[in-house]
Order: structure tokens, then C-alpha cells, then sequence
């Protein structure tokens, strides 16, 4: 199973995606409303519950058979938080890669962070598959990355 995190909210995914039923996606945001915070009023004590209960979904959803993926949903990390979480997906056996979810040409500084970056497509309503390696390299190049695919 793969894990996307993406800088989205989840209203963009549901906007480019239509096999969703077949993804667990996991927002931020409605992980702290669901355990009763507030966003404005996290403290060091409820980050680690909300955090907590992050992983603990991850880790439930990579292990369900009906599931292809699960998609983490954070316009708020930082570096240190995406470092994080890929060393934690890189523990659970069930998680085969992590791969950034992102618009083309953006958050461009998280790239070598990730075995594979998937971008969001230009065109409406499309289904998520399976992505094929492609050299890092192409990520600054200026010439299209569909050329590296022959």
C-alpha cells in the first residue's frame, strides 16, 4: 500500500479524483475537530494526541484490504513534520512508498524528500494508479518529465 501526503485540502482531492471510495483520506483538520481541540488552541499535550491519532489511523488504514492507498491531508506541515511522518511510514511493513501528492512546480524543496512525487492532473475528475519511477532529475528540468517515460 502507498501513502500520498499532500499540502491539499481535502475539498482539491475530491475535486481531482473520482476513485476515492478505494482511499482512506486523512485530514489534519478534521482529526483535531474529531478529538474536540481547537486548531488555534493546540498545546504542546494535544499536538501529541492529535499526532498520536494520525499515526494510529495510518497505521489502521494501511492494513485494510479494501483500501489502495492512504492519503494524508496537512496545508500546515513544516519540514520536520514531513520528515516525521515518512520515517513512520517507512516503519509500518504494510507501506510500501511514500509519495508527495502536490501541484506542479510547487512545495519543490520537499522533492528529494520522497521516493516519488505524483502531481495533481490538469484535468478534472481522473482515477489515482499506480505511478511509474521517474529519474529525480526531471523535477527542475525545464523539458517535460513525460519524455523521461520511453
Amino acid at each position: 500500500m502507498n501513502l500520498y501526503i499532500t499540502f491539499s485540502d481535502r475539498n482539491k482531492i475530491k475535486k481531482c479524483f473520482l476513485n476515492l471510495r478505494k482511499y482512506m483520506i486523512i485530514s489534519a483538520d478534521e482529526v483535531v475537530q474529531s478529538i474536540g481541540y481547537e486548531e488555534d488552541k493546540l498545546d504542546d499535550c494535544s499536538l501529541f494526541l492529535v499526532n498520536e491519532e494520525i499515526k494510529r489511523l495510518i497505521r489502521e488504514g494501511s492494513v485494510r484490504r479494501k483500501l489502495l492507498a492512504v492519503v494524508y491531508s496537512n496545508p500546515d506541515m513544516n519540514d520536520e513534520a514531513v520528515r516525521e511522518l515518512i520515517h513512520y511510514a517507512n516503519s509500518l511493513h504494510s507501506i510500501n512508498r511514500v509519495m508527495l501528492l502536490v501541484e506542479k512546480g510547487q512545495k519543490e524543496e520537499y522533492y528529494e524528500l520522497f521516493e516519488e512525487v505524483v502531481f495533481f492532473p490538469s484535468v478534472k475528475k481522473v482515477h489515482i494508479i499506480e505511478c511509474q519511477a521517474v529519474p529525480a532529475t526531471w523535477a527542475t528540468a525545464d523539458k517535460d518529465p513525460t519524455e523521461y517515460l520511453t
